[in-house]
């Protein structure tokens, strides 16, 4: 009997602790169809006009909404969360905002984590979302003494929840940029990427990161991070003494001066030269670490091959894209990242992505000039046809599969293209995306 009283208070004590150190929100209000959803030329919001100029009313159940049509108005309507703690779309389309609050006994600074929202307003200032659920998005930011208001800006499915951080400056793992090792072809000195979260109140200075895997320590001297924010920054690590394949630990501990403050362990992967393997590289747009991964070519890499770049579809990792391909013994084929773990679209900055990956792989792989191929699906189906038609001199063919046709049709959910408007000013702007067709 009292080894059970004992098992129960730990399993009590235990989830005590846990509901202190995050607080998950499961009731709120939301409204529908107070801005424009689709790929509008123009962001039309009346919620966030009205938050800017301040004339916003405090949301409450049954309480209209004004948007200066009376036939229009909306009303505020309860929501809440299901077992899983998330917020869904259903009954109130994807259109609309949630409102939630939270009353805090005194002001101090937390993370905010919100997966499936497009954006939010902590307290009146926008801060970013994460519309794919990717859930590695930790916002910084300082709760009030008293009430503090949410309005998340919907996307699909959303949790939110505000996560206590036992320490102010922390490494967080969940959205890390990694190579691989690949026996006898890079396993020497390698970059990976770690985000450096800052939930202080003052900016840190010359903190470094030290790597330590299969026995050898590498130090990195980072930037400096703002107060309450997090910067993801570029590690180096040695992998020279891992000769096997398989995952190794990677222990990164963060130090003040001296000090230490925090540690945290990654997992990298040691895989044979003739494997799907990623490649990090610092990219000259912006001095971020991105990653390319390669199929290699059967029986080693030769010059004079050819080359195939493949452009990956929505929600597609680089590294499953070239997963996705068997190795050819005439070529080897690269697919690029398009920033971010999943990326979006193969234009602006993802059409510049690719060009550098381009020439990332001609520098290493010395190609036949005139067999270098560019292929890719769904929203690398399009990538193709707009990297094939912009840039006709790159690639002795193309082969586009899935491809949507113009980037605005694949944004409207709803069936509706935006190509016409009473603006002079949208106007200039759709004309401006006709590239995009």
């Amino acid at each position: 009997m009292y080894k059970k009283f004992i098992l129960l208070f730990l399993i009590v004590n235990a989830q005590a602790s846990l509901a202190q150190s995050t607080f998950i929100f499961t009731k709120g209000l939301f409204i529908e169809g107070v801005h424009h959803y689709g790929r509008e030329a123009i962001y039309a919001d009346s919620l966030a006009y009205q938050l800017y100029n301040k004339t916003l009313e405090k949301p409450a159940l049954g309480k209209a909404f004004w948007n200066g049509v009376s036939s229009n108005a909306k009303l505020w309507q309860e929501v809440n969360a299901n077992k899983q703690n998330i917020f869904e779309a259903k009954g109130f389309g994807m259109g609309g905002y949630l409102y939630l609050t939270y009353e805090s006994p005194e002001s101090k600074n937390v993370l905010l984590q919100i997966k499936g929202n497009s954006s939010v307003y902590v307290n009146g200032v926008l801060h970013a979302g994460d519309p794919y659920a990717a859930g590695w998005l930790y916002i910084p930011i300082n709760l009030k003494k008293g009430e503090n208001e949410f309005y998340v800006r919907r996307y699909f499915q959303t949790s939110v929840t505000l996560v206590f951080p036992e320490k102010p400056i922390s490494i967080i793992t969940a959205d890390s940029t990694l190579p691989h090792v690949v026996l006898n072809v890079q396993n020497g000195m390698l970059q990976g990427a770690v985000v450096v979260m800052n939930s202080s109140a003052k900016e840190l200075q010359q903190l470094k990161i030290e790597a330590t895997i299969a026995g050898i320590k590498t130090s990195t001297t980072l930037p400096s991070i703002p107060a309450l924010t997090s910067r993801k920054i570029i590690f180096s690590f040695d992998a020279s003494n891992i000769n096997k394949t398989g995952t190794q630990a990677c222990l990164l501990t963060l130090y003040d001066h001296q000090k230490s403050i925090d540690e945290k362990k990654i997992m990298i992967e040691a895989v044979d030269p003739s494997a799907q393997y990623s490649s990090t590289f610092i990219s000259d747009m912006d001095g971020s670490l991105q990653y390319y991964s390669v199929t290699p070519q059967l029986k080693g890499k030769k010059e004079n091959a050819a080359l195939f770049l493949s452009v990956h579809g929505a929600g597609v990792e680089a590294i499953g894209q070239a997963r996705a391909y068997q190795s050819k013994d005439w070529g080897t084929l690269v697919a690029a990242t398009n920033r971010r773990p999943r990326g979006f679209n193969w234009e602006d900055w993802g059409r510049l992505d690719a060009l550098e990956v381009l020439t990332l792989a001609k520098e290493k792989f010395k190609p036949d000039p005139n067999r270098i191929y560019l292929t890719g699906h769904s929203m690398g189906g399009h990538g193709t046809w707009f990297l094939g038609a912009t840039y006709p001199g790159n690639w002795a063919a193309i082969a586009p599969c899935s491809g949507y046709p113009t980037l605005k049709s694949y944004g409207s959910a709803d069936g509706i293209i935006p190509d016409s408007s009473k603006n002079k000013f949208e106007q200039l702007l759709l004309r401006a995306g006709n590239y995009s067709r």
